[in-house]
């Protein structure tokens, strides 16, 4: 009997060894990127901005120089135009606009003048000035030209001769008019204080003063009545003689004295020369009082 046939093993298979070493990749090729772009319109900005900048400084200095320049030009000219003291304070205001701007257009809109001495003959204020539309050629008319001048009670003061024929004792201001007092001596024994209420208006040039209430001692009296009286006829006519206060001969002819108020305790003379050349005769000429 055969024996058995003993198994055979396989074959030992030895393990495979697996490495963990990982192996560089193979790069793979990129398209290179395209150039940045500079932004050179920022550049352009950054410059404009500044170019800007520059100009509008530029003119506002420009503008203030235009400025000092036109105000000193006026000043002069003022002084020029109403026979002024070199050295009188005069101040000069062109308003808050650009004067460059306003010359581009032929005029200044606004000049405001103060002057602080003017003087009329035997008194002296102070004086505004104002014009509009003011032309930079001095042969065109201005559209507006005004003076309001102010005389204080001491000043006019100096006036005493014009409102009587006779030695006043005391002038005072107040309420809208002049009131004017002295005394009367009746037969040497009686001496009766009398005043008289002047109103103050412009006429002819100049200023009049026509008597307006009378008080004679204590009683109000009318101008009349004063005239008439036997025991003042003589002396009222002397008392009431006014006489006008030339104020033409001390401006320029072009200049009209329009109103004369006062108030509070100042005369206030209102002059105008609306629509006269600055550079033409009416401007360098003084004016004349009509004769009665």
């Amino acid at each position: 009997m055969a024996e058995p046939i003993e198994p055979v093993a396989p074959p030992a298979v030895e393990p495979i060894e697996t490495s963990t070493e990982v192996l560089p990749s193979t790069p793979v090729a990129t398209a290179p990127a395209p150039p940045r772009k500079r932004r050179r319109w920022i550049g352009w900005v950054i410059a404009l901005v500044v170019l800007v900048v520059l100009l509008v400084a530029g003119f506002f200095v420009a503008d203030a120089y235009a400025k000092d320049y036109a105000k000193g030009y006026v000043r002069d000219q003022i002084i020029q135009v109403l026979k002024l003291d070199p050295t009188t304070k005069v101040d000069v205001d062109l308003g808050g606009g650009s004067v460059i701007l306003q010359a581009l257009r032929g005029s200044i809109d606004e000049v405001t003048v103060d002057v602080a001495e003017l003087s009329f003959g035997d008194i002296t204020g102070s004086a505004v000035i104002t014009a509009a539309g003011v032309p930079l050629d001095g042969a065109q008319p201005v559209d507006k030209l005004g003076i309001v001048a102010t005389v204080s009670e001491a000043n006019v003061r100096k006036l005493a001769s014009f409102m009587s024929g006779i030695e006043l004792k005391t002038i005072e201001l107040g309420e809208g008019v002049i009131t004017a007092s002295t005394e009367f001596n009746v037969l040497g024994f009686f001496v009766i204080p009398v005043s008289v209420d002047l109103v103050p208006s412009a006429v002819d040039g100049g200023i009049s003063f026509d008597p307006e209430t009378i008080t004679l001692a204590g009683e109000d009296i009318s101008v009349a009545d004063l005239r008439a009286s036997p025991e003042f006829a003589g002396i009222a006519g002397q008392f009431l003689q006014s006489q006008d206060f030339c104020v033409a001969s001390s401006l320029p002819k072009a200049l009209t004295i329009t109103d004369v108020d006062v108030v509070g305790s100042n005369l206030v003379i209102a002059i105008n020369g609306d629509g006269t050349a600055l550079s033409g005769p009416g401007l360098s000429e003084l004016g004349v009082c009509k004769q009665k």
